[in-house]
């Protein structure tokens, strides 16, 4: 289901199920992070659903919490975003220790910043052209439209950059999270595209 105009990047309470539909490339980034080839049958199975809340913590800081629940038996897992850029250490029992830089990012003028190469992740190096593609320009430079996230898991070995915003998918306005997942030489990308369940609580 489509997102309505007033749910934006500023506002991403409620509830979001994952499209098996409109999704792609789980299966191959799961691998990369070295999930055993059973698990990722049952998650390419499940139904991904995601609470999410949104609020400014005592410093004015933005802070997104993701409780997400899959079908299959799959234990569902808790997120948390803070996004003024600093480093958040968390456990997670399918992926094990993960540190996680969240912020804004101001994609205006994206096309001429990313060939000069001055649009950068939050490690200083250029963002790959893929996970710039297709947004909808939403948000201003004093309250951008999109979150940029960099997740590392040192044990593993793989790095995992997302992009939050909302695109045009088949005619709808629609929640989406490019993945680009990254160990060693090898890169896998998934585009997570969201259908809209309502605020349920």
């Amino acid at each position: 289901m489509a997102a309505p105009l007033e749910i934006t990047i500023n506002n991403l309470e409620g509830t979001w199920r994952m499209s098996k539909s409109l999704s792609y490339g789980m299966d191959s980034a799961l691998e990369l992070q070295g999930m055993p080839w059973l698990l990722r049958k049952a998650v390419s199975f499940a139904t991904i659903t995601g609470q999410l809340s949104q609020k400014n913590d005592d410093n004015g800081v933005a802070v997104i919490e993701v409780a997400q629940t899959a079908t299959g038996g799959i234990k569902g897992e808790t997120e948390v975003y803070r996004l003024d850029g600093s480093e958040t250490i968390q456990g997670s029992g399918m992926f094990g220790v993960q540190r996680i830089h969240t912020r804004w990012l101001d994609l205006g003028g994206t096309e001429n910043a990313n060939r000069a190469g001055r649009l950068t992740n939050i490690e200083g190096n250029p963002i790959d052209p893929w996970l710039l593609e297709g947004w909808l320009r939403e948000g201003t430079t004093s309250s951008p439209g999109h979150i940029n996230a960099f997740v590392v898991n040192e044990k593993a070995g793989w790095t995992a950059e997302q992009i939050w915003g909302f695109s045009e998918i088949e005619g709808s306005r629609r929640r989406v999270t490019r993945f680009l997942v990254s160990k060693g030489s090898r890169t896998a990308r998934i585009l997570a595209v969201y259908d809209w369940l309502g605020n349920q609580g």
